[in-house]
């Protein structure tokens, strides 16, 4: 009995000297258990920000509430519009403050309900009245910044004209009818045949002239357009604007200004 006793103290204390010696090699300097994996943090808020940004070409036609504005900020008026239409509107003031527009120019404005889009216009022009603050949609963004900066960059658009140049025919040379010099259909079993002459004489390749004129009318157009949209942007005026009449279209490359003043807003 005594020597059973002896033997179980013996295994007890060789079990704690076992375990006391692996806890020491897990808990000694430099030892430390491999890291979990820890998956990628996603700031929540960023995600559905980025979820919530509208479509900036489609938010400039949200048709926005009606808006009244006494004396309010710049920045302040600028913010209601973003907040209200959801559209990402991004503002650089430094380049504002070169023409006098700052976060703190007052805005006074009521207007009904209207898209964005002209609503936006209307806001800085009151701010600006010198027309020199602008905005325009690229990759998302709604930008607003000075004319002079957006027109940095050329824009090349393609604007059908064909129906500028047409023109209706006055019929003042009308065709010759001459049914007198005609043979006269024989008769009998088969068929008989003419003298081969036309009824009609005095024709004109009417359709190579049309596109003669067409292409003088482009040409025209060409130069009206450089005489009076900007005429010191263009090429042959010393600028770097180019244009060209082709297959009755206009080839124009500009600022952006110049296809606001031709065609509308450029998006």
């Amino acid at each position: 009995m005594r020597r059973n006793t002896a033997l179980i103290l013996v295994g007890l204390v060789y079990f704690s000297m076992c375990a006391s010696r692996a806890l020491a090699q897990t808990t000694r300097p430099g030892a430390a258990a491999p890291a979990k994996p820890q998956a990628a943090k996603v700031d929540a808020s960023a995600k559905s920000s980025a979820l919530a940004q509208v479509d900036a070409k489609r938010a400039l036609n949200t048709r926005m509430p009606e808006v009244k504005l006494s004396g309010a900020r710049l920045e302040d008026a600028i913010q209601f519009l973003q907040d209200t239409s959801g559209a990402n509107i991004h503002v650089n003031w430094r380049a504002l403050e070169t023409v006098n527009v700052t976060r703190e120019t007052p805005v006074t404005l009521r207007m009904s309900p209207m898209p964005l889009r002209k609503l936006l216009k209307f806001v800085l022009t009151e701010a600006d009245s010198a027309g020199l603050a602008t905005f325009y949609a690229d990759d998302g963004v709604i930008e607003v910044t000075t004319r002079d900066l957006a027109d940095q960059r050329l824009v090349t658009k393609v604007y059908p004209v064909d129906d500028l140049l047409l023109t209706i025919p006055d019929f003042n040379d009308a065709p010759q009818f001459q049914l007198g010099g005609t043979t006269a259909i024989s008769g009998g079993g088969g068929g008989g045949g003419g003298s081969g002459q036309s009824l009609i004489s005095g024709t004109t390749n009417t359709q190579d002239q049309n596109q003669v004129g067409k292409a003088a009318r482009g040409t025209e157009l060409v130069q009206l357009v450089m005489d009076t949209v900007q005429p010191e942007v263009w090429r042959e005026n010393g600028g770097t604007s180019s244009i060209r009449y082709f297959r009755g279209r206009l080839i124009i490359t500009a600022p952006r200004s110049v296809h606001e003043q031709i065609g509308g807003a450029v998006e």
